[in-house]
């Protein structure tokens, strides 16, 4: 079996060289013999991860919900400012929702069940991924792209005017 790499890491305030071998959580210093030794503890970076606390990681589903509790009201504020299109980007999921043909349920109440789960199931997604240690920018950045797919595909059904027949 292979024997570890040495790494010389030189110690500046007492003129040593320390030698450490593999994952070994204490180093060894190998001095000169008019030189004092000590040892020192080995910190491996990737074993010292923060263990994020509860808010760090679970404020966007508590996010999500209050949006859902002001669903309402803010599809209507977004629709009244920005028409159209800014309820295309942020409700993407309510208006493919209400363009679904589904024989079991009606297309308008899905989109108010869809209303009502689509900033709490959003949250969801992001708590999962920020308890699974990803960043916060590359999850926001999944999102856009999942919303902006989804927005993308309302205008390409707009354009052709098709409806989702299932």
């Amino acid at each position: 079996m292979a024997r570890p790499r040495e790494k010389n890491y030189p110690l500046e305030d007492a003129g040593v060289t320390v030698h450490v071998m593999g994952s070994h959580r204490m180093v060894e210093s190998h001095p000169a013999p008019n030189v004092t030794t000590r040892s020192i503890p080995y910190h491996d970076e990737r074993e010292e991860k923060h263990k994020p606390s509860f808010l760090e990681v679970w404020w966007p589903i508590l996010l999500g919900a209050l949006l859902a509790a002001m669903a309402e009201q803010l599809r209507s504020d977004v629709l009244n400012n920005w028409g159209p299109v800014g309820e295309r980007l942020l409700f993407p999921w309510v208006l493919l929702a209400a363009r679904l043909d589904l024989r079991i349920i009606d297309a308008s109440m899905l989109s108010k069940l869809v209303l009502q789960l689509q900033f709490p199931l959003t949250g969801l997604y992001a708590t999962w991924k920020l308890s699974r240690n990803h960043k916060l920018s590359s999850t926001i950045l999944q999102l856009l792209l999942v919303y902006g797919i989804a927005a993308l595909m309302l205008w390409l059904l707009a354009r052709h005017g098709a409806s989702l027949r299932l």
